[in-house]
C-alpha cells in the first residue's frame, strides 16, 4: 500500500481512476433470513400448512396439559391427533370416514381436546377444504350426543 490517506472503504489494489459497486458490499460474512410458508392447492382450495402445524401443536400443548390423563392416554389422544392432521393435509382427497371417527375417538377421550381440535380444524386462516369442515360439524353433533 502507498502512504496515501486512507479512511475506510475496500483496497482494490492497483486500481487507478473511480470504481462503482453495484448490490450490496458487504465487508464480512452476509447473513440473510429468509421465510417460508407452504400451502397446498387442492381443486382451488388453498390448506396452509404453517397454519395447520401450529394449530395442531396447540392441540398437542393442551394434550400434554391434561391433568386427568395418564402418558399413555396422552400418546393415544396425540397419535390419534397426528392421524387427523395428516388426512387433513390430503385437502379434498381426505377420507371423511376417517376424520369422522378418530375426531369421534378423540371426543370419547377428551371433550376439551375435541373442542380444540375441532377450533383448530375450522380456523378460517387453514382455509381447509369444505369436506373437513362438514366432518368437524357431524362429529361436533356426535360427540355432544355422546359426552352430553
Amino acid at each position: 500500500m502507498s502512504d496515501d490517506k486512507k479512511s475506510g472503504g475496500v483496497n482494490f489494489g492497483n486500481i487507478k481512476g473511480n470504481v462503482t459497486v453495484g448490490g450490496d458490499v458487504v465487508g464480512g460474512d452476509k447473513v440473510t433470513t429468509t421465510t417460508t410458508t407452504t400451502t397446498t392447492t387442492t381443486n382451488s382450495v388453498t390448506l396452509n400448512l404453517q397454519v395447520l402445524a401450529e394449530e395442531m401443536k396447540k392441540v398437542n400443548e393442551k394434550i400434554d396439559a391434561l391433568p386427568d390423563k395418564d402418558e399413555d392416554e396422552k400418546a393415544e389422544l396425540k397419535e390419534t391427533v397426528k392421524k387427523i392432521e395428516e388426512e387433513v393435509k390430503k385437502g379434498e382427497a381426505a377420507k371423511p370416514e376417517k376424520l369422522e371417527r378418530w375426531l369421534k375417538t378423540v371426543a370419547l377421550m377428551s371433550k376439551d381436546i375435541f373442542d380444540v381440535a375441532a377450533a383448530a380444524l375450522t380456523n378460517p386462516a387453514l382455509g381447509a377444504v369444505e369436506i373437513v369442515k362438514k366432518v368437524v360439524k357431524k362429529a361436533q353433533e356426535g360427540a355432544s350426543a355422546i359426552t352430553g
